[in-house]
């Protein structure tokens, strides 16, 4: 006596389920925006950069003007607006009454939540 035997077959599951597609989002999603957080600060950090690049030009051209200026004649001078650059202060720091006299330049300037400042220090001989 032969019997029927019935063989099931496995169902084929094609494509994928709502659980793994929104895996997938998910996982997608948090990519996504650590690229575009990366890309912020990335220029953030360039707009810092050029700031202080901008503020050392400004000091070299300030130590110029004192390279240039006659030892009697050398003073401090406070905060002062830059004419061309209204967001920073040069300040003009003198050690008077020494031959080599101690000049410290001071550019000042705004940035998030507070200000920073660079410092250039040289000193100019009477000779």
């Amino acid at each position: 006596m032969l019997s029927n035997v019935t063989h099931q077959t496995a169902r084929v599951r094609d494509g994928f389920s709502l659980l793994e597609i929104m895996i997938a989002l998910l996982i997608f999603t948090v990519g996504v925006i650590a690229i575009i957080w990366a890309f912020s600060a990335g220029m953030s950090a360039t707009g810092d950069i050029e700031n202080v690049d901008l503020a050392l030009n400004i000091a070299q051209a300030k130590m110029e003007e004192i390279k240039n200026t006659p030892f009697a004649s050398l003073t401090d001078s406070g905060p002062v607006a830059d004419s061309n650059f209204s967001n920073f202060n040069t300040a003009v720091n003198v050690g008077e009454g020494q031959n080599p006299m101690l000049v410290d330049v001071t550019v000042a300037w705004n940035v998030k939540g507070g200000s920073t400042n660079i410092t250039l220090t040289t000193l100019v001989a009477n000779y």
